[in-house]
């Protein structure tokens, strides 16, 4: 049997005033230590999180407006094709234009031209008529025969001459 005798009323009298003062200096210190330390990486854990889903919100804000740009990105080089094209079409048309005035006023001035060299034939030929006319005059010839002649004369150079440079 368990004999009592007062070495082991010391020793659990020791015993209890050693618990008693590891529990107020070091138990209790310990554990405020360790709710400290897991309270700080439960704060640490949290702002974290709340870091990470503020970045992942930027993120998706940065993608989003990336997005956006590219649209509009596209939209202006879309818009600059058609520009260029418009322009493009407006030059050709301008020169299409201008190369039908320019064949227009070549045209008028051929035309003129035809119909100044009609005209001048038509001096010449009227010229050498007076000129033939002379001759015959001068070889005696009647009045009748001299207007025969000169209308003969300038029938066939019509036909001859004129023909081909009738408007």
């Amino acid at each position: 049997m368990i004999s009592i005798d007062i070495t082991f009323l010391f020793q659990l009298f020791n015993f209890v005033v050693l618990f008693l003062l590891l529990r107020h200096f070091l138990f209790e210190p310990m554990n405020n230590f360790m709710k400290e330390r897991a309270q700080s990486i439960s704060n640490k854990i949290d702002s974290a999180e709340q870091k990470e889903q503020a970045a992942q919100e930027i993120k998706e804000e940065y993608q989003q407006k990336l997005k956006e740009a590219k649209i509009e990105a596209q939209n202006i080089i879309e818009d600059s094709s058609r520009r260029a094209e418009r322009v493009k079409e407006d030059i050709i048309i301008e020169a299409k234009e201008e190369a039908n005035r320019k064949i227009k006023k070549a045209e008028e001035e051929i035309k003129r031209s035809k119909q100044q060299a009609v005209e001048d034939l038509k001096d010449e030929v009227a010229t050498i008529s007076i000129q033939i006319a002379k001759e015959l005059i001068e070889q005696s010839i009647d009045d009748q025969m001299q207007e025969e002649t000169i209308s003969n004369y300038i029938e066939q150079l019509d036909e001859e001459k004129l023909g081909d440079l009738k408007c």
